[in-house]
């Protein structure tokens, strides 16, 4: 199952970027959400094959999360491989530079069931489709918004 969402965000690609794979800031709001999440191996820099163990709660039962950078080439595309409870998520984003201030980026989160539970919470998340499409139009605005103030805050 496949959801595709894009955002025109008024900033530099490099700056979209750098807001977008702020790794550090992730972790924290992931873990405030009650997940629990480490770095495998302690890394300092993003780079493909660096990734996160922990656990997270998932339609109501802690499971176990492991995620993993498939990809990153900067300032173009960033992908995370992430096997949870019996479901696998591709989470790719790219990003295009419209102009010299703007930059769209789209975000394509492929999801597939290897269990039968991860099975019936596929079929769960088709009838929300429309809530989790707004959830992550949401997400990327938000962090669009946030990546502009960064634009701004560099120029003044």
């Amino acid at each position: 199952m496949k959801f595709k969402v894009s955002e025109d965000v008024d900033a530099p690609a490099d700056i979209t970027w750098a807001r977008f794979t702020d790794f550090s800031g992730i972790e924290a709001e992931v873990t405030g959400g009650g997940a629990d999440l480490s770095r495998v191996g302690n890394w300092e820099t993003a780079a493909e094959g660096c990734g996160w163990r922990g656990s997270a709660k998932v339609r109501g039962r802690v499971r176990p999360v492991s995620s993993e950078i498939s990809a990153l080439s900067a300032p173009e595309r960033c992908e995370i491989t992430t096997v949870i409870g019996g479901m696998d998520a591709v989470y790719e984003m790219t990003f295009l530079a419209l102009r010299d201030d703007m930059t769209r980026v789209q975000v394509v989160l492929d999801l597939s069931a290897n269990t039968l539970s991860a099975r019936l919470a596929l079929q769960t998340l088709k009838l929300a489709r429309g809530r989790v499409m707004q959830r992550l139009q949401g997400l990327l605005a938000r962090q669009g918004n946030l990546a502009e103030d960064d634009f701004r805050r560099a120029r003044s």
